[in-house]
């Protein structure tokens, strides 16, 4: 008989303790769902912290590309400074002004004043026969020899004869211009050089009063061309071009002229002198002898009142002048200057006048009379010199020479410091290789040299063919230049 086994009772707690070890192994083996749930957040987790990583690398690697090109910027901006720097000495020491030298020499300076110059001359005038265009046959200024044709006055009714012979004329000087164009004619070259440069001046100072807008001398201006190119046709008419088409065009003028002439009154030159068509009833007035006794003031109301440039007529009237011929060689010119000149001018004595407006020089001008006025004095000149330029004209613009010293001539701008007042100025020499400052006296100065004297007390002292330095604020005293 089997025995069995006495079961005692368990109690409450007791069962609590024997399930214990059952309950922790059962929370300790989580069911498969919750480790695969585990798995995928940790697996996240590391993407997380690897792409934070990748993210922290990308940016160390921004941060140092940025400093690495601040970096190469600051260096490239460094570079450029550096460079324009040295550029800028580079140019700084090109640019600086090289010492210029001179020799000391002798000179001269001159003072001088502008004044107007009223002209008169001993002239012959010739009245019209008749009523009728006037037909110049000589140059203005040119000379004219006893019984050559002056001019014909070409009776109405007749302009279509005269009309042919101006275009026969202006063929003529067309086809002289062609042929020296072709370097033929001897001496038409040396003509034509001759007249370009007394248009050079006109043109040149007609261009300068067009600059300033002034305007009242066109007429003036006008009238010297024209003159210019009449006396070049007429010394080119003496000039063999060895053409057969110039030869048969100058006999047809000088047909058309005889033609024009058997019916026109022609005026024959008497007496041989300088031809000018041009007027303006001064004439017989005005003379050499009659400016030694004029009275000043009507002298003065001339040179207030006159035309400057005498003007043409081409239709003439009955018994009026129609043109004058200077048959004296000598010209007079008076003018009346501002203040005391007396002493700069006295009896007798020559000078050299310069027409202001193109430069030319009046030589050999002899003081004829002197009149100190009330307040002025009055010069008059006469010479044999510039009839022709000055054949048509009545008023000239002159500068004239009031005074003249001479002595060590150097350049204004060679003076360091000049003192007016004291008439004392520094030079800049060259002595011995070294350049050495030393006072000087002034003499006389204008607005581009002066003359100086040495001073006995410097030890340094300017003399002929002693070297000066021209600009001498580009170089220091003591600086070493050569032997």
């Amino acid at each position: 008989m089997k025995q069995r086994k006495r079961v005692r009772p368990v109690s409450s707690a007791q069962k609590t303790q024997r399930n214990a070890p059952a309950q922790t192994t059962a929370r300790q083996k989580p069911s498969g769902s919750s480790v695969h749930g585990t798995a995928r957040q940790a697996t996240e987790r590391d993407n997380r912290t690897q792409h934070i990583r990748a993210e922290d690398r990308l940016i160390q690697i921004e941060k140092r590309k940025a400093r690495s090109r601040a970096f190469s910027l600051t260096v490239l901006v460094l570079l450029i400074m550096v460079v324009t720097i040295f550029a800028i000495i580079i140019v700084m020491r090109e640019a600086a002004p090289n010492p210029r030298f001179a020799f000391i020499q002798q000179g001269e300076l001159t003072h001088t004043v502008q004044a107007s110059g009223l002209i008169a001359r001993d002239e012959t005038l010739f009245l019209a026969p008749t009523s009728g265009t006037l037909k110049p046959l000589a140059t203005e200024g040119s000379r004219a020899a006893r019984g050559q044709k002056l001019a014909m006055i070409i009776p109405e009714g007749k302009e279509a004869e005269l009309a042919e012979l101006q275009k026969c004329e202006k063929d003529i000087v067309d086809l002289q211009n062609e042929l020296m164009r072709d370097g033929k004619g001897s001496g038409a070259r040396a003509i034509y050089e001759e007249s370009a440069d007394s248009l050079a001046s006109v043109i040149t100072l007609l261009r300068n009063d067009l600059t300033r807008q002034e305007l009242a001398r066109i007429q003036d201006y006008q009238v010297s061309i024209d003159m210019i190119l009449e006396q070049r046709t007429a010394k080119l008419m003496s000039v063999d071009f060895q053409d057969a088409r110039l030869t048969q065009l100058r006999q047809t003028q000088s047909a058309l002229q005889e033609s024009l002439g058997l019916q026109a009154a022609t005026l024959v030159c008497e007496k041989p002198g300088l031809v000018s068509y041009k007027l303006d009833g001064s004439e017989e007035q005005l003379s050499n002898a009659a400016m030694q006794t004029m009275p000043a003031a009507a002298i003065s109301s001339l040179i207030q009142n006159s035309q400057a440039v005498l003007s043409a007529h081409s239709e003439i009237v009955q018994d009026q002048p129609v043109l004058r011929i200077a048959s004296n060689l000598m010209q007079s010119i008076a003018v009346i200057l501002s203040g005391n000149q007396v002493a700069a001018f006295p009896l007798d004595s020559m000078h050299t006048l310069v027409i202001a407006d193109s430069g030319l020089k009046i030589e050999n001008c002899r003081v004829k009379r002197l009149e100190k006025l009330e307040d002025g004095t009055m010069v008059v000149f006469q010479t044999s010199h510039r009839l022709e330029w000055l054949s048509d004209r009545r008023l000239i613009s002159l500068d004239l020479t009031v005074s003249k010293v001479t002595g060590l001539k150097v350049p204004y701008e060679a003076l360091i410091e000049p003192d007016l007042q004291t008439k004392q100025a520094s030079l800049m020499l060259v002595v011995e290789g070294f350049t050495r400052l030393c006072r000087v006296s002034l003499v006389d100065t204008d607005s581009k040299a002066a003359i100086i004297e040495p001073i006995d007390s410097e030890p340094y002292k300017p003399s002929t063919s002693t070297i000066l330095v021209v600009n001498p604020g580009s170089i220091e005293a003591g600086e070493f230049i050569g032997n």
